[in-house]
């Protein structure tokens, strides 16, 4: 089984798929915003129904949408949304069910350890753990 093990400050974790380390980091960046109030590193999956929400709750809102979100209220699809290093620098993807998340989770975990001097490193484990 492949496994994906960060280092940051010392400190060392381990993960069996970038799912998982990408919900890591992403709790990382939700803290940081807390303190900041902005958002400059995040991936992050959309459902049509959170989406559909903001649309149709007001003209605000609406207009406030981004034409790839408006673009996923109309086709009733979900919204991938990944960030790197700026709010106001990111892509949007359309998501349907036949797209594969992790090759693109992967290359953003990449990413993010590089820019925050982590070590991230794929062995396999031979005990299952």
């Amino acid at each position: 089984m492949t496994m994906i093990k960060i280092i940051s400050n010392g400190k060392q974790k381990i993960f069996e798929s970038y799912h998982q380390v990408c919900d890591y980091l992403n709790g990382i960046e939700k803290q940081k915003a807390v303190e900041t109030g902005e958002i400059k590193w995040m991936f992050i999956r959309r459902r049509h129904e959170t989406i559909s929400m903001l649309y149709y709750a007001s003209t605000l809102w609406k207009n406030r949408l981004t034409p790839k979100e408006k673009e996923a209220v109309e086709k009733q699809l979900g919204l991938v949304e990944i960030r790197k290093g700026s709010s106001r620098n990111f892509i949007q993807i359309l998501y349907r069910s036949f797209l594969d998340t992790e090759p693109l989770k992967r290359d953003w975990c990449h990413d993010y350890c590089l820019e925050h001097g982590f070590e991230i490193t794929e062995f396999v484990s031979t005990n299952g753990a």
